[in-house]
């Protein structure tokens, strides 16, 4: 699977996003313990008229820091758990779609995998073959990684996900799962009693990383729903969804103008093009992720421009080139926009610092 990365540029991140149906379930689940869910989602930055919109996006990291704060205050240590079980596989829309009528167990994991993008680009999930010590039969493990800042804390979201995930794979395997094993990165959580009954397998705690370990046989079981032709609409679906409402887009020009800068094609009609996006749209959706085609073309130069003027001794006409400027006056004036000085005496500056 394409790992996808948060984007960086002169010390800007644009974090991953997510839709906002991972809030579904959230207000009633909050309501059983007489909590306020709307000064909850404030308390976590998230505008609370989002639960009622399921394709709007919010900030990942939000969402966790929303979930860590809800089983806190209504003092629920398995909130995380009980939202899986009122979400289920479904909160991915129509990826869940897709997954619940693949021909195959493996298929059907691939597909969520594949178009995760569609829910979070900033998350990962992958199967791979294992051999953990212990098990004769050949294992396969099922990761979910996430995009955060560092230091982020990530356990309810992590059982959630795991929960659903368990859940997903016995419906579709029809396995009870008894002899799966899950590992979480979190060192601290419930009493492996209480994992037990909630994931209905073993629980290790303090691993390397999060992942759910099942038979590989799994991969091969069929379906019993699996229908080629709806997962074909859906499949067209989520493309159709991606192109036009992108949770990644900002990311995607970036990637695109720094692979291109050199070559001149840094202008908005050339990347939306790439993009198979008309002007107006690939405006529009930038603006609704709070950036602009301008912005991001800045930003990949300043930082492009930081690193030849530090790094390297490229004379400063091949730097101009390179940044996809024609005109030297051009890359003058951006330098002193950005350090306030000329792009030489910028380059003085740096590394006389370096050699202090």
């Amino acid at each position: 699977m394409t790992k996808l990365n948060e984007i960086s540029g002169n010390g800007l991140i644009v974090p991953p996003r997510v839709r906002a149906r991972s809030l579904v379930g959230f207000a009633d689940l909050v309501g059983q313990f007489d909590g306020d869910s709307t000064a909850l989602l404030r308390s976590a930055g998230i505008a609370p008229e989002l639960i009622d919109m399921p394709e709007a996006t919010i900030e990942h990291a939000l969402l966790l820091s929303l979930l860590e704060l809800a089983a806190e205050t209504l003092n629920v240590p398995d909130f995380g758990f009980r939202l899986a079980r009122m979400q289920g596989i479904s909160v991915l829309g129509p990826v869940a779609l897709m997954a619940q009528h693949a021909a195959t167990v493996g298929e059907a994991l691939e597909a969520v995998g594949r178009n995760m993008p569609y829910h979070s680009p900033g998350a990962t999930v992958a199967v791979l073959l294992e051999s953990l010590a212990g098990n004769a039969a050949p294992l396969a493990s099922l990761s979910y990684t996430l995009k955060v800042p560092v230091g982020a804390i990530q356990r309810q979201n992590s059982e959630l996900v795991y929960a659903i995930a368990v859940d997903f794979l016995r419906m579709l395997s029809h396995q009870p799962g008894s002899n799966w094993r899950i590992h979480f990165a979190h060192t601290k959580g419930l009493s492996k009693a209480r994992y037990r009954k909630h994931l209905g397998c073993e629980v290790q705690l303090g691993q390397p990383f999060d992942a759910l370990y099942f038979p590989a046989e799994l991969l091969q079981s069929p379906v019993d729903a699996a229908d080629p032709h709806l997962v074909a609409t859906a499949e067209r679906f989520i493309s159709h969804i991606v192109r036009r409402h992108p949770l990644d887009i900002v990311m995607q020009v970036e990637t695109l103008l720094i692979r291109q800068l050199a070559g001149g094609a840094c202008i908005l009609p050339v990347i939306a093009r790439q993009l198979t996006m008309s002007e107006r749209s690939l405006q529009r959706c930038l603006q609704e992720q709070g950036s602009t085609f301008e912005e991001i073309a800045d930003r990949v130069r300043r930082k492009r421009a930081d690193e030849l003027l530090t790094q390297t001794q490229v004379p400063l006409t091949q730097i101009c080139t390179a940044l996809g400027y024609t005109e030297s006056s051009t890359f003058n004036r951006s330098c002193r926009r950005w350090f306030d000085v000329t792009p030489l005496k910028y380059r003085q500056s740096q590394q006389t610092s370096l050699r202090q």
